[in-house]
Order: C-alpha cells, then sequence, then structure tokens
C-alpha cells in the first residue's frame, strides 16, 4: 500500500497526488503503470488530454477484487457545470473532491468508474457494483477501505446520485460532489450534448493593431518590474479603496479574494477609468496556472483577447501586464470580461497608471 502511494506521487501533480495504478486489465481500457509516457512525461499532459490518459488507468482492488466487466443500465459518460466558486488559489494538498466550480465529468462504465475536474486537472478512478438502484463505490484511492452507498435514477438523460451512506470518504466530500446536482448524459449529437461534454472551442487569440492607441502585452507582475506603474490601484476596492481620481467597478458577483478580484460566471467583469493626465494606463493579470481566457477593452475598443495563463510563467505564477499608451488626454476606460467557455476564473490583481512613457522591464 505505501509503496502504491509512493509511487504516485511521482506523477504530475496536475493529475492528482497518490493515484496509483492496478494490474488488471479491460480490453478497452489497458491498465499502464506511472512509469508510461502517457501519464508521467509532463510534455504529453494537457488540459485537453487529461480525460483521454485517465480512460487507460484501472482501479488497484486494496480490499476488494475489481469486478468483473459487464455493461449497467446507467453506464454512460457524464458532465455538470458546477456555479459555485472555482479553485482560483495554489493549495498543496487540495481537499479531494471538494465541489467546486466549473466542469466536471463523469464516466461509469463496466464497472469502472472515473472523476474529473477540469479546471486543475484533479481526477480519480473507483470500481462499481450495482445491484437494482443501488450503486457500491469502492477501490477509491482516496478512501480506500470505505465503500459508497448511493441510490440511483436515470431519466431523461439525467443521473441522480442520491448518497446513502459514504459520510467516511474523503470527510463527506465525495458525496457532497457526487450527489450536489444531476449529472447530465453525454449523448445525442454533438450540438446537443450538454456543456462540459465535449470539447470547448477555443477563440482566436489576438492584439490588435492599427489602432488609435498603442497596445503592449508585457509577462510578469508590474509592481516589480524595473520600472513600474506610477500608480497602482488594486482590484478589490472592498480590500482597499483606490486612489483619489481613479473609479474601479465590478460586478456585484465577481469574488473578492484579498486584493484581487475574481472574474467568474456572471461575475464576469471588472473596469477602472480616470481623468488624470496619464500617459499611459493597464491592467495587471496575474494567478495561477487554472486561470482561463479574457479580453480586454479601451474605451469600448477590444485591444486584446487570449489565455491569459499563457501570456508568461514562472515558479508557478501566471499572467502578466496589459499596457495602453499613446492615447488622447481625457477621461479612459481600461475593460476586461471573462470569455466564460472554459468556465475557468480569470484573476485580476489590479490597474496601473504612468505619467511618463510606460513600465519597462528588462527581464520578466
Amino acid at each position: 500500500m505505501k509503496k502504491q502511494f509512493a509511487i504516485g506521487i511521482t506523477l504530475v501533480f496536475a493529475l492528482a497526488a497518490c493515484l496509483p495504478t492496478g494490474d488488471a486489465t479491460l480490453p478497452s481500457t489497458p491498465a499502464i503503470t506511472p512509469g508510461d509516457d502517457v501519464l508521467a512525461s509532463p510534455d504529453t499532459i494537457t488540459p485537453l488530454n487529461r480525460w483521454d490518459a485517465l480512460q487507460m488507468v484501472t482501479p488497484v482492488p486494496y480490499t476488494t477484487l475489481l469486478p468483473a466487466p459487464a455493461a449497467e443500465a446507467l453506464d454512460g459518460t457524464y458532465a455538470k457545470i458546477d456555479e459555485s466558486p472555482p479553485q482560483y488559489w495554489k493549495c498543496l494538498r487540495c481537499a479531494d473532491y471538494r465541489p467546486v466550480g466549473g466542469i466536471w465529468k463523469l464516466k461509469i462504465d463496466r464497472g469502472i468508474m472515473r472523476i474529473y475536474y477540469d479546471v486543475t486537472g484533479w481526477y480519480s478512478i473507483a470500481s462499481y457494483t450495482v445491484s437494482k438502484d443501488r450503486l457500491q463505490v469502492f477501490n477509491d484511492p482516496y478512501c480506500p477501505y470505505d465503500v459508497g452507498q448511493y441510490k440511483w435514477k436515470l431519466k431523461d438523460g439525467s443521473l441522480r446520485l442520491e448518497p446513502v451512506d459514504d459520510a467516511s470518504c474523503a470527510f463527506g466530500l465525495r458525496q457532497q460532489n457526487l450527489g450536489n446536482q444531476p449529472w447530465l448524459a453525454c449523448s445525442g449529437t454533438v450540438r446537443d450534448q450538454p456543456p462540459g461534454c465535449g470539447t470547448s472551442k477555443i477563440p482566436e487569440a489576438m492584439t490588435a493593431e492599427n489602432l488609435s492607441f498603442t497596445v503592449k502585452v508585457i509577462g510578469g507582475d508590474s509592481r516589480f518590474f524595473d520600472k513600474p506603474p506610477d500608480v497602482y490601484a488594486v482590484a478589490n476596492r472592498a480590500d482597499r479603496e483606490p486612489p483619489e481620481g481613479i473609479h474601479v467597478s465590478y460586478h456585484d458577483e465577481a469574488v473578492g479574494y484579498g486584493l484581487h478580484r475574481i472574474l467568474w460566471w456572471n461575475g464576469d467583469w471588472i473596469e477602472v477609468t480616470t481623468k488624470h493626465p496619464f500617459t499611459s494606463m493597464g491592467v495587471q493579470i496575474m494567478g495561477e496556472a487554472q486561470i482561463g481566457w479574457a479580453r480586454a477593452l479601451f474605451d469600448g475598443v477590444e485591444m486584446w483577447r487570449g489565455d491569459t495563463a499563457a501570456i508568461w510563467e514562472k515558479f508557478g505564477r501566471h499572467g502578466g501586464y496589459i499596457e495602453v499608451s499613446d492615447f488622447k488626454p481625457g477621461p479612459h476606460t481600461i475593460r476586461v470580461e471573462s470569455l466564460n467557455f472554459d468556465y475557468r476564473p480569470v484573476t485580476i490583481a489590479g490597474f496601473g497608471f504612468s505619467y511618463e512613457g510606460g513600465v519597462k522591464n528588462v527581464e520578466p
């Protein structure tokens, strides 16, 4: 047991620590080991193929033998969109099965249950058996000695899992996650499938050109640049009011996180306006690897669109500074909107303003 868990820690962190693999196989889902490139190599693991890689893993028979593969009425792939705030912070050992916002996937297939959280790449795998309207879940690496009991009902493509007895697994978080809302079946045509079933269509990234102003995208945290902004306003005005003459506003449902604001769900925008005679102004986006896509506008004109996590990365921090300059004097507004197509959070740290020239940084 200890050896299996020790091996699991060597896997890519985003795939979930302590996930062992078994020696039993199914014809369509062969068992693999942590040494195989499909799971162990960071270069092969992306948000687009973690779910696919999970299909090649089988459970470990901790205390119960793996059940014989047999089709059940509830077998299939399901998805749900959890509307609670997503996991936008960093944790060294995040709570397993914790219900957080974004896309969750569930696959129940011939004795194997796989669950996956798209925002962070967390997943688990377990065995299951079915007896009439009861589902028994076991061989879960996060509670290897527990057997969860659920009452299941599948109607009109909606799977309900009502917890009967599973309070001990992950401090009750597994039963909260599996039972907090219906799981929608991923069936029918691609167009008819519920959100989260298919691969999201990624929009085209862009930095606008031929505008009446200049746009620069600089990786890193502008507050620590060689030449930082002269004035800085944090995103969360509820925690710290902006300097006089600078007005920060955001949707009421944008999530406050210290000095930051998290764009998520309906709370999908934030903006800053000022009349001060600055020569440049910008927005600082900074967060964890799971931050998603957004677009930035200057006075209502879209100037940038892209993956905020891909702007820059260092020591696990992601994001950058989107700066506007060469504009005419007068009131100006920078607005950032989350694109929401992938149900990932976007972390806004604040806004910067410079009197002469813009920010400068030799080495981001």
